[in-house]
C-alpha cells in the first residue's frame, strides 16, 4: 500500500514537470527566434552613406560638369539638366536612379565608362530616397 501511494505520487509528480517543462518550452510559440543580430538598423544618412558613395563613383564627372552636380546635397536637391534627380518618397521613380539603371529613360547608363554600381548600393540610394531623402 504505501509503495503505491510513493509511485502514485511519483507518476503525479513527473506529469505535472513534464507539463511545465512542456509549456515553458511552447510559451513563446509564434514570436521571432532571438538572434544575436537584434541590433536596431540605423537609417541611412545622406553624409555618412550617400554623399561618400557619390564621391566615390559620381563626382568625377558630376563634379563641375556631367549636366549635374553631386558635390554637395544642395546641388543634388538643385536637380540638373533635366529636372529634379530626386523625388523623396519615390526612389524608383526618381531619375537619379534610373540613370543607374540598365534602361535609362534618356542617355547612358550611369556612372558612364565605368563598372555598374552593385545592387547594394543602388538598393541604398532607393532606400534613402524612399525615406525621404533626408539631409541627414
Amino acid at each position: 500500500m504505501i509503495m503505491k501511494k510513493i509511485l502514485q505520487k511519483t507518476i503525479l509528480y513527473v506529469g505535472a514537470l513534464s507539463l511545465n517543462l512542456f509549456t515553458w518550452n511552447c510559451s513563446d510559440l509564434g514570436t521571432a527566434p532571438e538572434s544575436d543580430n537584434d541590433q536596431p538598423i540605423e537609417a541611412i544618412g545622406y553624409s555618412n552613406d550617400i554623399q561618400p558613395l557619390f564621391n566615390r563613383d559620381c563626382t568625377g564627372c558630376h563634379g563641375n560638369s556631367g549636366g549635374l552636380n553631386l558635390t554637395s546635397y544642395s546641388n543634388l536637391m538643385s536637380g540638373g539638366n533635366n529636372g529634379s534627380a530626386i523625388t523623396p518618397g519615390d526612389g524608383a521613380g526618381s531619375i537619379l536612379v534610373q540613370k543607374l539603371g540598365s534602361l535609362p529613360p534618356f542617355g547612358d547608363q550611369m556612372p558612364l565608362g565605368s563598372s555598374s554600381l552593385s545592387s547594394t548600393d543602388v538598393e541604398m540610394i532607393i532606400t534613402w530616397i524612399d525615406d525621404g531623402a533626408e539631409n541627414n
